[in-house]
C-alpha cells in the first residue's frame, strides 16, 4: 500500500529545497536578453495587437497577440537576437519550422506563420492555447 503524503497545515505541496534556484536550466533566458515591449513588438508586427507577455525561457519569449484579420488569439514566441546569429541558423529555422507546420496531432500545437522581422527578430506564430 502506497503511503499518504503528509503536506503542512495550508494543504499545499512544500517548495523544493536544495538550493537549487542558482542553478541554470534549460528555462534560463540567454544573459543579456530583455523581452521586448508588447509596444516595441506592435512596430514589427502590424497584424498583431500584442496583448502580453505571457512568459520567458531559454529559447525565447512568448507574448499573447490577437490576429487582427481574423480575429483569433495567438501565441507570438520571438527568439532571442543572438540565437540568429550563426549563419547556418537561418537555414536550419526555416526547415524546422516547415516540419512543424506539416504536424497535426492534439498535443501539438499549430504553427501559422514564421519568419524573420527587419529588426533581426525570428518568430513563430502559434495557435494560443
Amino acid at each position: 500500500m502506497a503511503e499518504e503524503k503528509q503536506y503542512p497545515e495550508s494543504g499545499k505541496m512544500p517548495a523544493p529545497s536544495g538550493g537549487q534556484g542558482d542553478i541554470p536550466t534549460s528555462a534560463t533566458p540567454p544573459a543579456g536578453f530583455v523581452p521586448p515591449e508588447p509596444v516595441e513588438l506592435a512596430r514589427q508586427f502590424p497584424q498583431l495587437e500584442i496583448l502580453e507577455l505571457l512568459g520567458q525561457g531559454g529559447m525565447g519569449v512568448v507574448y499573447k497577440a490577437r490576429q487582427q484579420q481574423l480575429d483569433r488569439l495567438v501565441a507570438l514566441k520571438v527568439l532571442p537576437p543572438q540565437t540568429g546569429r550563426p549563419e547556418a541558423f537561418a537555414e536550419r529555422f526555416t526547415r524546422e519550422a516547415r516540419s512543424l507546420a506539416r504536424l497535426s496531432h492534439p498535443r501539438i500545437v499549430m504553427i501559422y506563420d514564421f519568419g524573420r522581422t527587419e529588426a533581426g527578430l525570428y518568430y513563430f506564430i502559434m495557435e494560443f492555447v
